[in-house]
Protein backbone atom coordinates (compact mmCIF):
# COMPACT_ATOMS: atom_id res chain seq x y z
CA UNK A 1 0.00 0.00 0.00
CA UNK A 2 2.84 2.37 0.87
CA UNK A 3 4.48 1.69 -2.50
CA UNK A 4 1.24 2.48 -4.33
CA UNK A 5 0.85 5.79 -2.50
CA UNK A 6 4.47 6.65 -3.20
CA UNK A 7 4.00 6.11 -6.94
CA UNK A 8 0.75 8.08 -6.85
CA UNK A 9 2.44 11.02 -5.14
CA UNK A 10 5.32 10.85 -7.61
CA UNK A 11 2.92 10.80 -10.57
CA UNK A 12 1.02 13.74 -9.16
CA UNK A 13 4.17 15.82 -8.62
CA UNK A 14 5.45 15.12 -12.12
CA UNK A 15 2.19 16.04 -13.87
CA UNK A 16 0.67 18.32 -11.29
CA UNK A 17 -0.23 21.17 -13.63
CA UNK A 18 -1.71 18.89 -16.29
CA UNK A 19 -3.82 17.13 -13.66
CA UNK A 20 -5.01 20.42 -12.20
CA UNK A 21 -5.85 21.75 -15.67
CA UNK A 22 -7.93 18.69 -16.52
CA UNK A 23 -9.60 18.68 -13.10
CA UNK A 24 -10.62 22.33 -13.38
CA UNK A 25 -11.89 21.83 -16.93
CA UNK A 26 -13.99 18.81 -16.06
CA UNK A 27 -15.29 20.40 -12.84
CA UNK A 28 -16.38 23.53 -14.71
CA UNK A 29 -18.01 21.54 -17.50
CA UNK A 30 -19.79 19.24 -15.05
CA UNK A 31 -21.07 22.18 -13.01
CA UNK A 32 -22.36 23.84 -16.17
CA UNK A 33 -24.07 20.62 -17.31
CA UNK A 34 -25.86 20.20 -13.99
CA UNK A 35 -26.82 23.87 -13.92
CA UNK A 36 -28.35 23.81 -17.41
CA UNK A 37 -30.08 20.49 -16.68
CA UNK A 38 -31.69 22.01 -13.60
CA UNK A 39 -32.56 25.19 -15.50
CA UNK A 40 -34.31 23.30 -18.31
CA UNK A 41 -36.25 21.17 -15.82
CA UNK A 42 -37.24 24.27 -13.85
CA UNK A 43 -38.39 26.17 -16.92
CA UNK A 44 -40.62 23.31 -18.06
CA UNK A 45 -42.10 22.98 -14.59
CA UNK A 46 -42.75 26.73 -14.38
CA UNK A 47 -44.19 27.17 -17.89
CA UNK A 48 -45.65 23.87 -19.11
CA UNK A 49 -48.28 25.64 -21.21
CA UNK A 50 -45.58 27.45 -23.21
CA UNK A 51 -43.03 24.65 -23.60
CA UNK A 52 -45.25 21.61 -24.17
CA UNK A 53 -45.27 22.02 -27.96
CA UNK A 54 -41.49 22.25 -28.37
CA UNK A 55 -41.09 18.49 -28.59
CA UNK A 56 -43.23 18.38 -31.73
CA UNK A 57 -41.10 20.11 -34.35
CA UNK A 58 -43.29 19.11 -37.28
CA UNK A 59 -46.70 19.95 -35.87
CA UNK A 60 -49.02 21.86 -38.20
CA UNK A 61 -51.33 22.93 -35.41
CA UNK A 62 -51.44 26.36 -33.79
CA UNK A 63 -48.16 27.47 -32.28
CA UNK A 64 -47.59 28.79 -28.77
CA UNK A 65 -49.17 32.06 -27.75
CA UNK A 66 -47.27 35.28 -28.36
CA UNK A 67 -46.99 35.78 -24.60
CA UNK A 68 -44.82 32.63 -24.46
CA UNK A 69 -42.22 33.90 -26.91
CA UNK A 70 -39.84 35.21 -24.24
CA UNK A 71 -39.99 31.91 -22.34
CA UNK A 72 -39.42 29.89 -25.53
CA UNK A 73 -36.47 32.06 -26.55
CA UNK A 74 -34.86 31.67 -23.13
CA UNK A 75 -35.48 27.92 -23.18
CA UNK A 76 -33.93 27.55 -26.63
CA UNK A 77 -30.87 29.54 -25.54
CA UNK A 78 -30.35 27.19 -22.60
CA UNK A 79 -30.99 24.18 -24.82
CA UNK A 80 -28.32 25.34 -27.27
CA UNK A 81 -25.82 25.75 -24.45
CA UNK A 82 -26.68 22.23 -23.33
CA UNK A 83 -25.96 20.92 -26.83
CA UNK A 84 -22.53 22.57 -26.78
CA UNK A 85 -21.73 21.02 -23.41
CA UNK A 86 -22.75 17.55 -24.57
CA UNK A 87 -20.42 17.99 -27.54
CA UNK A 88 -17.62 18.77 -25.08
CA UNK A 89 -18.24 15.37 -23.49
CA UNK A 90 -17.53 13.85 -26.91
CA UNK A 91 -14.23 15.74 -27.30
CA UNK A 92 -13.03 15.42 -23.68
CA UNK A 93 -11.50 11.90 -23.98
CA UNK A 94 -9.29 13.03 -26.87
CA UNK A 95 -8.16 16.15 -25.01
CA UNK A 96 -7.33 14.14 -21.89
CA UNK A 97 -5.43 11.62 -23.99
CA UNK A 98 -3.24 14.41 -25.36
CA UNK A 99 -2.80 16.40 -22.12
CA UNK A 100 -2.29 13.49 -19.71
CA UNK A 101 -1.18 10.60 -21.92
CA UNK A 102 1.44 12.10 -24.23
CA UNK A 103 3.77 13.61 -21.58
CA UNK A 104 3.50 10.63 -19.23
CA UNK A 105 6.51 8.66 -20.46
CA UNK A 106 7.94 11.29 -22.81
CA UNK A 107 8.77 13.64 -19.92
CA UNK A 108 10.82 10.98 -18.11
CA UNK A 109 12.67 9.96 -21.26
CA UNK A 110 13.28 13.60 -22.15
CA UNK A 111 14.58 14.38 -18.67
CA UNK A 112 16.70 11.25 -18.35
CA UNK A 113 14.90 9.92 -15.26
CA UNK A 114 13.49 6.97 -17.20
CA UNK A 115 16.93 5.72 -18.16
CA UNK A 116 18.03 5.89 -14.54
CA UNK A 117 14.94 4.05 -13.35
CA UNK A 118 15.44 1.36 -16.02
CA UNK A 119 19.05 0.79 -14.98
CA UNK A 120 18.09 0.40 -11.32
CA UNK A 121 14.78 -1.43 -11.67
CA UNK A 122 14.17 -5.09 -12.37
CA UNK A 123 11.33 -4.68 -14.87
CA UNK A 124 10.68 -1.89 -17.33
CA UNK A 125 7.12 -3.13 -17.83
CA UNK A 126 6.51 -2.94 -14.08
CA UNK A 127 7.91 0.60 -14.11
CA UNK A 128 5.59 1.50 -16.99
CA UNK A 129 2.47 0.12 -15.32
CA UNK A 130 3.24 1.88 -12.04
CA UNK A 131 4.03 5.06 -13.93
CA UNK A 132 0.73 5.26 -15.82
CA UNK A 133 -1.67 3.74 -13.28
CA UNK A 134 -2.43 6.84 -11.19
CA UNK A 135 -2.75 9.31 -14.06
CA UNK A 136 -4.88 6.93 -16.13
CA UNK A 137 -7.26 6.17 -13.26
CA UNK A 138 -7.46 9.87 -12.44
CA UNK A 139 -8.36 10.75 -16.02
CA UNK A 140 -10.90 7.94 -16.36
CA UNK A 141 -12.56 8.88 -13.07
CA UNK A 142 -13.03 12.44 -14.34
CA UNK A 143 -14.44 11.13 -17.61
CA UNK A 144 -16.88 8.95 -15.66
CA UNK A 145 -18.15 12.06 -13.84
CA UNK A 146 -18.48 13.83 -17.17
CA UNK A 147 -20.28 10.84 -18.73
CA UNK A 148 -22.88 10.74 -15.93
CA UNK A 149 -23.38 14.52 -16.06
CA UNK A 150 -23.85 14.37 -19.84
CA UNK A 151 -26.44 11.63 -19.37
CA UNK A 152 -28.34 13.78 -16.87
CA UNK A 153 -28.20 16.82 -19.16
CA UNK A 154 -29.44 14.78 -22.12
CA UNK A 155 -32.33 13.51 -20.00
CA UNK A 156 -33.24 17.10 -19.15
CA UNK A 157 -33.10 18.10 -22.83
CA UNK A 158 -35.26 15.15 -23.94
CA UNK A 159 -37.54 14.39 -20.96
CA UNK A 160 -40.08 12.36 -22.95
CA UNK A 161 -37.58 9.94 -24.50
CA UNK A 162 -36.32 6.66 -23.06
CA UNK A 163 -32.58 7.18 -23.31
CA UNK A 164 -31.74 3.54 -22.69
CA UNK A 165 -33.35 2.78 -26.06
CA UNK A 166 -32.54 5.94 -27.96
CA UNK A 167 -29.49 6.88 -30.04
CA UNK A 168 -29.81 10.60 -29.32
CA UNK A 169 -26.29 11.96 -28.67
CA UNK A 170 -24.80 8.51 -29.18
CA UNK A 171 -21.17 8.52 -28.01
CA UNK A 172 -21.59 11.78 -26.12
CA UNK A 173 -23.01 10.31 -22.93
CA UNK A 174 -22.52 7.30 -20.71
CA UNK A 175 -20.00 4.47 -21.06
CA UNK A 176 -18.56 5.41 -24.50
CA UNK A 177 -17.10 8.61 -23.07
CA UNK A 178 -15.03 6.63 -20.56
CA UNK A 179 -14.11 3.87 -22.99
CA UNK A 180 -12.79 6.35 -25.55
CA UNK A 181 -10.70 7.79 -22.75
CA UNK A 182 -9.00 4.41 -22.32
CA UNK A 183 -8.05 4.35 -25.99
CA UNK A 184 -7.01 8.00 -26.17
CA UNK A 185 -4.86 7.99 -23.03
CA UNK A 186 -3.01 4.82 -24.03
CA UNK A 187 -2.47 6.12 -27.57
CA UNK A 188 -1.03 9.29 -26.07
CA UNK A 189 1.33 7.25 -23.87
CA UNK A 190 2.43 5.19 -26.87
CA UNK A 191 3.21 8.28 -28.96
CA UNK A 192 5.14 9.78 -26.03
CA UNK A 193 7.19 6.61 -25.55
CA UNK A 194 8.05 6.52 -29.26
CA UNK A 195 9.07 10.18 -29.55
CA UNK A 196 10.60 10.71 -26.12
CA UNK A 197 10.22 14.50 -26.08
CA UNK A 198 7.28 16.28 -24.47
CA UNK A 199 6.24 19.01 -26.89
CA UNK A 200 6.65 16.98 -30.11
CA UNK A 201 4.83 14.10 -28.39
CA UNK A 202 1.86 16.33 -27.52
CA UNK A 203 1.58 17.64 -31.07
CA UNK A 204 1.97 14.18 -32.60
CA UNK A 205 -0.48 12.62 -30.13
CA UNK A 206 -3.19 15.12 -31.12
CA UNK A 207 -2.75 14.08 -34.75
CA UNK A 208 -2.45 10.34 -34.12
CA UNK A 209 -5.41 10.14 -31.74
CA UNK A 210 -7.58 12.06 -34.18
CA UNK A 211 -6.62 9.90 -37.15
CA UNK A 212 -6.93 6.58 -35.30
CA UNK A 213 -10.37 7.35 -33.92
CA UNK A 214 -11.47 8.66 -37.30
CA UNK A 215 -10.48 5.32 -38.79
CA UNK A 216 -12.28 3.49 -35.99
CA UNK A 217 -15.40 5.58 -36.63
CA UNK A 218 -15.32 4.76 -40.35
CA UNK A 219 -15.00 1.05 -39.55
CA UNK A 220 -17.96 1.25 -37.16
CA UNK A 221 -20.00 3.07 -39.81
CA UNK A 222 -19.41 0.21 -42.25
CA UNK A 223 -20.32 -2.32 -39.56
CA UNK A 224 -23.50 -0.42 -38.70
CA UNK A 225 -24.45 -0.12 -42.36
CA UNK A 226 -24.20 -3.89 -42.77
CA UNK A 227 -26.69 -4.33 -39.90
CA UNK A 228 -29.06 -1.49 -40.78
CA UNK A 229 -32.48 -1.95 -42.33
CA UNK A 230 -34.31 0.31 -44.77
CA UNK A 231 -37.04 2.48 -43.33
CA UNK A 232 -39.24 5.04 -45.05
CA UNK A 233 -38.55 8.46 -43.64
CA UNK A 234 -42.07 9.73 -43.05
CA UNK A 235 -44.02 11.96 -40.71
CA UNK A 236 -46.53 10.32 -38.39
CA UNK A 237 -50.11 11.65 -37.91
CA UNK A 238 -49.01 13.27 -34.64
CA UNK A 239 -46.45 15.33 -36.54
CA UNK A 240 -43.24 13.52 -35.50
CA UNK A 241 -40.64 11.86 -37.67
CA UNK A 242 -40.96 8.09 -37.65
CA UNK A 243 -38.75 6.25 -35.16
CA UNK A 244 -36.65 9.19 -34.01
CA UNK A 245 -34.91 6.92 -31.48
CA UNK A 246 -33.20 4.93 -34.25
CA UNK A 247 -29.61 5.41 -35.38
CA UNK A 248 -29.68 6.83 -38.92
CA UNK A 249 -26.83 5.27 -40.91
CA UNK A 250 -27.57 6.82 -44.34
CA UNK A 251 -30.30 8.75 -46.14
CA UNK A 252 -31.67 8.27 -49.62
CA UNK A 253 -34.64 6.82 -51.50
CA UNK A 254 -36.56 3.59 -51.57
CA UNK A 255 -37.11 3.01 -55.28
CA UNK A 256 -40.28 1.63 -56.79
CA UNK A 257 -38.48 -1.74 -56.92
CA UNK A 258 -37.78 -1.67 -53.17
CA UNK A 259 -34.07 -0.87 -53.54
CA UNK A 260 -32.30 1.63 -51.30
CA UNK A 261 -30.12 4.20 -53.06
CA UNK A 262 -28.50 7.31 -51.68
CA UNK A 263 -29.51 10.72 -52.96
CA UNK A 264 -26.18 10.94 -54.76
CA UNK A 265 -26.82 7.62 -56.51
CA UNK A 266 -30.33 8.79 -57.43
CA UNK A 267 -28.93 11.95 -58.99
CA UNK A 268 -26.33 9.94 -60.91
CA UNK A 269 -29.15 7.81 -62.36
CA UNK A 270 -31.07 10.89 -63.45
CA UNK A 271 -33.77 10.32 -60.83
CA UNK A 272 -34.65 13.87 -59.86
CA UNK A 273 -37.69 14.01 -57.55
CA UNK A 274 -39.68 17.17 -58.24
CA UNK A 275 -43.28 16.32 -57.36
CA UNK A 276 -44.71 14.42 -54.39
CA UNK A 277 -48.10 12.85 -53.81
CA UNK A 278 -50.05 12.89 -50.56
CA UNK A 279 -48.41 9.62 -49.45
CA UNK A 280 -44.88 11.03 -49.78
CA UNK A 281 -44.06 9.32 -53.07
CA UNK A 282 -41.73 11.21 -55.40
CA UNK A 283 -42.10 11.72 -59.16
CA UNK A 284 -39.84 13.30 -61.77
CA UNK A 285 -42.53 15.50 -63.30
CA UNK A 286 -46.17 16.40 -63.03
CA UNK A 287 -46.88 14.16 -66.02
CA UNK A 288 -45.22 11.22 -64.23
CA UNK A 289 -47.29 12.00 -61.14
CA UNK A 290 -50.50 11.84 -63.16
CA UNK A 291 -49.33 8.67 -64.92
CA UNK A 292 -48.24 6.99 -61.67
CA UNK A 293 -44.58 6.58 -62.70
CA UNK A 294 -43.18 6.51 -59.16
CA UNK A 295 -39.50 7.19 -58.48
CA UNK A 296 -39.61 6.20 -54.83
CA UNK A 297 -39.95 7.41 -51.25
CA UNK A 298 -37.62 9.22 -48.88
CA UNK A 299 -35.91 6.52 -46.84
CA UNK A 300 -32.98 5.82 -44.59
CA UNK A 301 -30.89 2.93 -43.38
CA UNK A 302 -31.29 2.76 -39.63
CA UNK A 303 -30.79 0.61 -36.54
CA UNK A 304 -33.73 0.58 -34.10
CA UNK A 305 -33.38 2.26 -30.73
CA UNK A 306 -33.85 -1.04 -28.90
CA UNK A 307 -30.32 -1.95 -30.01
CA UNK A 308 -28.77 1.07 -28.29
CA UNK A 309 -27.27 -0.99 -25.41
CA UNK A 310 -25.69 -3.43 -27.90
CA UNK A 311 -24.00 -0.70 -29.90
CA UNK A 312 -22.87 1.11 -26.76
CA UNK A 313 -21.12 -2.06 -25.58
CA UNK A 314 -19.61 -2.67 -29.01
CA UNK A 315 -18.37 0.91 -29.37
CA UNK A 316 -16.94 0.84 -25.85
CA UNK A 317 -15.30 -2.55 -26.32
CA UNK A 318 -13.58 -1.41 -29.53
CA UNK A 319 -12.27 1.75 -27.89
CA UNK A 320 -11.05 -0.14 -24.83
CA UNK A 321 -9.44 -2.84 -27.00
CA UNK A 322 -7.61 -0.09 -28.88
CA UNK A 323 -6.28 1.16 -25.54
CA UNK A 324 -5.13 -2.31 -24.49
CA UNK A 325 -3.37 -2.76 -27.83
CA UNK A 326 -1.66 0.62 -27.46
CA UNK A 327 -0.57 -0.29 -23.92
CA UNK A 328 0.94 -3.54 -25.17
CA UNK A 329 2.82 -1.72 -27.93
CA UNK A 330 4.04 0.83 -25.38
CA UNK A 331 5.44 -2.01 -23.27
CA UNK A 332 7.35 -3.31 -26.29
CA UNK A 333 8.72 0.16 -27.04
CA UNK A 334 9.85 0.68 -23.45
CA UNK A 335 11.49 -2.74 -23.22
CA UNK A 336 13.39 -2.28 -26.49
CA UNK A 337 14.34 1.36 -26.05
CA UNK A 338 18.03 1.89 -25.44
CA UNK A 339 18.74 3.12 -21.90
CA UNK A 340 20.95 6.01 -23.01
Amino acid sequence: MTGVLTWARLSYRQQRWELILVLVGVAATTAAMLWFAGTLDGMRAASPECLASLGNLFSEGPGPQATCQAVITAYNDNYNWGTNLVNLAWAAPFGIGVILGAPLVAREIDGGTAQLAWSLGRSRVGWLLRRIAFVSLFGLALLAVLAVSSELLTAAMFPEQTLSEDFIYFGRRGLPVVARGVGAIMLGVLVGALIGRVLPAILAAALVIGLVFMGLSLAEDRWNRAEATMQRFTVTPSGELSDMAALAVDYGMETADGEFITYGEASARGMNPNFADEDGGWYASEEDLEAGRLLGYDARLSIPGQRYPDLVLRHSALAAALGILALGLTGIVVVRRRPA
